[in-house]
């Protein structure tokens, strides 16, 4: 159950995701550089051995058909002494057609393989020179080409008219063996493609410690700005406490008949809670962005109805003022297991946060229910309300720090952008998720799914009937 944990934790680290996009991005540049090397090394390869083998048969068959055009000076027959000529270097075949496509001379390496060869040339008339390179299949189950069944034979042939007094008066074609240098061609791209793999592999290696050396600095920044948060909330903390406790004293002593001072402390006390306020979310972000946040849950089996129902009780006031009713839905007993402080914690944010975006006479509904499989649990946290609702844009950064979808009316209601990123957290601590399903004008779902092990012998199973509590 550890590997999954690790991973989902690593996916969360936005340094994380940062360095596998700056390495994803290195890599690419170094892959598409190096592919592009390798490409261009291939082709120029290529086509400077193809144009060798071309220039190579061309040259030959200026030499064969002048030596045939000679040959026609006397008779019509006397060129049939280039018959008893043997063919020279890696030539394959060398024919002459009349041209009506009827053999004159035929001249190859292997008689047997004749008809193959004949097959090539067939109907191969043309007016200039031609060059086109051909596979010859040999068939596997001809006993009369059983010696030739295991070759792989690659030629390269050359068409050309013979002329004679302006006419063309028969064709010659050339071929040459060009086996080797396509297997050469073939062991090439191979020894370059294995060569690239591994230098692929090697500038993934590279793009990983440069992305990693890149954001030295980045982290170092920001773990010194956690670490002066962290500090800093918790000196503002002591300081708070005596203001407000300050505050309230004189707000004992005033003078009722002195509005002003009355309304002056009166500021003061609300401004002074909700600088407590900031400070204490603001402690909770840099305790959830500790590295031993996990470890740390006081991770225990718990009734968590109880803590729903005194929430409930808490809130009791505020959404009498705002005309909103409250509604929990949640089984008489309902065990999960986690922190105790953290999810209940949880449900105070996603509850306030309903309750603020909602308007006079809107509705609010927490709802808590458990999913059992043989091996795994899963506590479902989900608050829906009637509200103002969340643009598909806004849903894209609802849980990111310090920001606000409708920036006046939570500054109105005294929210600073951190309640959501605070339950993302704690979600995230748990292994869990949270989601968010909103239209604009429609009222919000938000969904946090924690999942724990079940123990047949403590999990209580919440097949009593769900009872209603409405405010």
């Amino acid at each position: 159950m550890k590997k999954p944990k690790l991973l989902r934790k690593s996916e969360k680290d936005v340094f994380a995701q940062t360095r596998n996009r700056l390495t994803l991005f290195y890599s690419t540049i170094l892959t598409l550089f190096l592919a592009a090397f390798v490409a261009l090394a291939l082709f120029v390869f290529y086509i400077v051995v193809t144009n060798d083998q071309d220039q190579t048969l061309r040259i030959l068959s200026d030499r064969e058909v002048n030596m045939a055009e000679r040959a026609l000076d006397g008779s019509g027959g006397a060129w049939r002494e280039q018959e008893r000529r043997a063919l020279t270097g890696n030539q394959v075949f060398y024919y002459i057609t009349d041209v009506n496509g009827e053999l004159i001379i035929n001249n190859d390496d292997h008689e047997e393989l004749r008809e193959l060869y004949l097959d090539v040339i067939d109907g191969w008339m043309t007016d200039n020179i031609e060059v086109k390179r051909v596979e010859i299949g040999i068939p596997e189950n001809d006993p009369f080409l059983e010696d030739f069944s295991e070759m792989d034979l690659e030629v390269m042939v050359l068409a050309r008219p013979v002329i004679h007094n302006g006419e063309r008066i028969a064709m010659m074609y050339m071929a040459i063996d060009n086996t080797f240098y396509s297997s050469m061609i073939k062991w090439v791209v191979l020894i370059f493609v294995s060569i690239a793999l591994v230098f692929a592999v090697v500038g993934v290696a590279l793009s990983r410690w440069m992305s990693k050396r890149a954001l030295e600095p980045a982290k170092e920044a920001y773990n010194l700005q956690k670490e002066f948060v962290s500090n800093a909330s918790h000196e503002l903390r002591t300081p708070l406490s005596v203001i407000l406790s300050a505050v309230e004293a004189l707000g004992m002593e005033v003078d009722k008949s002195n509005p002003f001072k009355e309304k002056m402390l009166g500021t003061l006390k609300h401004e002074v809670k909700r600088m407590s306020g900031l400070i204490t979310e603001l402690l909770a972000l840099a305790r959830s962005d500790s590295e031993q946040a996990a470890t740390q849950l006081k991770k225990e089996r718990f009734d968590i109805r109880p803590a729903a129902e005194q929430m409930i009780e808490s809130f009791s006031e505020y959404v009498s003022q705002k005309e909103i009713c409250l509604k929990l839905v949640a089984p008489e007993q309902l065990e999960v297991a986690g922190d105790r402080d953290k999810l209940i914690q949880l449900m105070y944010i996603l509850t306030d946060n309903a309750i603020k975006y909602t308007p006079a006479g809107g509705r609010v509904e927490i709802a808590l229910e458990q999913h059992n499989n043989k091996k795994q649990c899963e506590f479902v946290l989900s608050v829906s309300d009637s509200g103002i609702g969340i643009s598909p844009e806004d849903q894209k950064r609802i849980f990111d720090r310090f920001f606000r979808a409708d920036k006046m009316r939570s500054r109105k209601e005294g929210g600073y952008g951190l309640g959501l990123s605070i339950a993302k957290s704690i979600t995230t601590a748990h292994n869990g998720e949270i989601t968010v399903e909103s239209n604009t004008g429609e009222g919000s779902v938000f969904r946090a799914r924690i999942p724990f092990i079940a123990e047949a012998s403590k999990t209580m199973h919440p097949s009593g009937k769900a009872l209603n509590q409405i405010l």
